[in-house]
C-alpha cells in the first residue's frame, strides 16, 4: 500500500514537492505532469513535501490528519532579538531549590523534540530526573568514577596500559588528574559540582548502531536550553556524567538505560539564583572562506 498519495485534482503541478525531497523519491516526466513517489523505499518521513505543497494535495502516512499546521509568522523574532537571546545563554551552575513547572518542562521538551536529526531518525530518548534522591545518586556515582580513575592514573603501570588504550587522547586525560582529585576535595567539603544543587537533569540516550546519535542529542538538548531562557530558566551540559556513562553502567542501570543504549547528553535545569546582566565577546569564529 502506498504511504504518499497525491490528489491530481488538486495538484497545482509546480514541482515544489520535487525540489523539496531530500531522498528525491518523486519523478515525473514533464512540467505538466502530477509528480510521482517513484521511490517510497527510500522516504525518510521528514514530511518536506507536505509542509512545503501550496495546494494541501499531498497525503502521507507519516504525517497524519491534524498534525499540520499553518506557522504563525507574525510570532518569529527578530534577528537582533534571536542574537540577544543566544548573547544571554550562559551556563548555569548556582540554582535555586524550587522545583521547575511541569508546563514549563514539557514546553522544554516539546523544543527538544523538535530539533534536527541525521536522515530524521529521531532517535534521541530523555529520562527526566527530579527526585532528590535520585539526583544526589547520580553526582555521587559520577563522582566516584573520576575518583576511582584519577587514583588509576597516579599509579605508573595503569599509566602505560592506559597510553596503549587511549593512544593520543592519553595526553589529554592525564591533564584531567588534578581536576579530578579537586572534584573529590570539593564533594568531600560539601559541594555538589556535578549537578550544582539543579532541581532537575535531562539525560539523554539513544541506541548505540543509530545514525548520528550524538549530534542528535546535542542538538536536541541546545533546543531545550533556549526555550528554557524564554521560561526564566538556566541550564548546563552536563558533560561530566556524559564522560563517567561512556566506561561506567553505573549511572545508566540506576535510570533504567537499557545496555544497547549509551548516553550522549545531558542537561541540568532549574532557575539560576544568579542573574546576568551583561554579556562579554566572544573571540571571533575561526573561519575559511573559499
Amino acid at each position: 500500500m502506498s504511504r504518499i498519495a497525491i490528489a491530481a485534482e488538486r495538484c497545482s503541478r509546480c514541482g515544489t514537492c520535487v525540489a523539496v525531497c531530500p531522498a528525491l523519491i518523486f519523478e515525473r516526466s514533464g512540467p505538466a505532469d502530477v509528480p510521482a513517489p517513484a521511490h517510497e523505499s527510500l522516504c525518510i518521513a521528514c514530511g518536506h513535501c507536505v509542509a512545503a505543497c501550496p495546494a494541501d494535495a499531498i497525503a502521507h502516512a507519516a504525517v497524519p490528519p491534524g498534525s499540520v499546521r499553518p506557522l504563525r509568522l507574525d510570532l518569529l523574532p527578530s534577528t537582533e532579538q534571536v542574537v540577544e537571546l543566544l548573547r544571554q545563554r550562559r551556563s548555569i551552575r548556582v540554582f535555586d531549590s524550587r522545583p521547575i513547572e511541569r508546563a514549563a518542562l514539557d514546553a522544554v521538551l516539546d523544543a527538544a523534540g523538535l530539533a534536527p536529526s541525521g536522515h530524521n531518525m529521531h532517535n534521541t530518548e530523555c529520562v527526566v530526573v527530579q527526585d532528590p534522591d535520585m539526583l544526589r545518586r547520580i553526582a555521587e556515582l559520577c563522582v566516584a568514577y573520576y575518583t576511582k580513575a584519577a587514583r588509576q592514573l597516579r599509579n605508573p603501570l595503569v599509566r602505560m596500559a592506559y597510553r596503549l588504550i587511549l593512544g593520543p587522547a592519553y595526553r589529554s586525560a592525564i591533564e584531567l588528574v588534578p581536576e579530578l582529585e579537586l572534584m573529590q576535595q570539593a564533594v568531600e567539603a560539601g559541594h555538589d559540582i556535578i549537578l550544582r544543587g539543579a532541581p532537575c537533569a535531562v539525560i539523554c540516550h539513544a541506541e548505540i548502531n543509530v545514525h548520528t546519535p550524538e549530534a542528535n542529542a546535542q542538538l536536541a538538548l541546545y533546543n531545550a536550553t533556549l526555550v528554557g531562557q524564554t521560561l526564566g530558566l538556566g541550564s548546563c551540559l552536563l558533560g561530566w556524567i556524559v564522560g563517567a556513562c561512556l566506561r561506567d553502567k553505573a549511572i545508566p542501570r540506576l535510570l533504567g538505560i537499557p545496555d544497547s543504549h549509551r548516553v550522549y547528553g545531558g542537561l541540568a535545569l532549574g532557575y539560576p539564583k544568579v542573574q546576568f546582566s551583561k554579556w562579554i565577546e566572544r573571540n571571533p569564529l575561526n573561519t575559511t572562506w573559499l
